[in-house]
């Protein structure tokens, strides 16, 4: 039987994207790299309270109990880290690929005064620095689209989660036929048939699987503020992006929020508990 070959590492790159991107989307998403969330047709909260919003839809699926230790595994600049602390006295780790990133989150935990339980380090998922079984709960929140060894990283999780643990997953996913991260050299998106049997392989036990993307569907008002904050910032997107992608991004015409085949899953599982 043929194996499949193992994904080359992407790490470099995403790290140079995000030390890039970081500063700059702080600055119009309130600190959020994350997607938003609406609860309904009739929610029309802004961008940056539905990014707060989907983090709060994470920590209730994570469902910590004060006291544990929870991994962020590519933790961003930390602010659903922030988010899950304030609402559960735990103690998270944050891990990113990004040095920017670690320097920038640890800076904001001490203005938040939250330095002495959420601490950051530059670790990768693929090959984490923690012993097995080290962590209380762990979760991938919009990282894993970022690895092309999914399964390898979800291992990783596995071995430093102890039996029993909770993982929850906010992820975008592909649908059949339509694999919009194909073009997208840092994205690697599958179908969501996918999670299940990959966690199952992994060492957990699936517990929801749940598609949510109508609720990541960015409402028409909220639309048109997003193009004027990228208006009023062109300049900064242009230095990120190119001239290009820019003037796609700001066509009155096209929905630049909406990618056709594109999903969004929030999953929990739980780490396989010892035979």
């Amino acid at each position: 039987m043929t194996e499949t070959p193992t994904p080359p590492s992407n790490a470099e790159d995403v790290a140079d994207l995000y030390d890039e991107l970081s500063e700059f989307h702080a600055r119009i998403c309130d600190n959020n790299l994350h997607l938003g969330f609406w609860k309904d047709e009739h929610d029309l909260s802004s961008f940056q309270a539905a990014t707060e919003q989907l983090t709060t839809e994470m920590v209730t699926r994570l469902a910590p109990e004060d006291g544990q230790r929870v991994i962020d595994l590519g933790c961003g600049i930390g602010q659903p880290a922030f988010g899950l602390a304030r609402a559960h006295r735990v103690e998270v780790v944050g891990i990113t690929v990004s040095v920017r990133q670690v320097e920038r989150a640890t800076a904001r935990a001490r203005e938040l005064d939250l330095a002495e339980r959420v601490t950051f380090e530059r670790a990768d998922a693929l090959a984490l620095p923690y012993a097995d079984a080290s962590f209380d709960a762990g979760w991938f929140f919009e990282s894993l689209i970022h690895m092309p060894d999914k399964g390898r990283a979800l291992e990783e999780a596995a071995r430093v989660l102890k039996p029993g643990a909770r993982l929850a997953i906010a992820d975008m996913f592909h649908e059949p036929e339509l694999d919009w991260s194909a073009i997208h050299p840092l994205a690697s998106a599958i179908q969501l048939d996918r999670y299940a049997p990959l966690l199952e392989q992994s060492g957990f036990e699936v517990l929801t699987v749940e598609d949510v993307t109508p609720h990541i569907l960015v409402p028409d008002p909220v639309r048109v503020e997003l193009r004027l904050q990228m208006l009023e910032h062109r300049d900064d997107w242009v230095r990120i992006a190119g001239e290009d992608v820019v003037k796609a991004m700001l066509d009155p015409e096209v929905n630049t929020f909406y990618t056709p085949g594109l999903g969004y899953a929030l999953i929990t599982a739980e780490r396989r508990r010892q035979v």
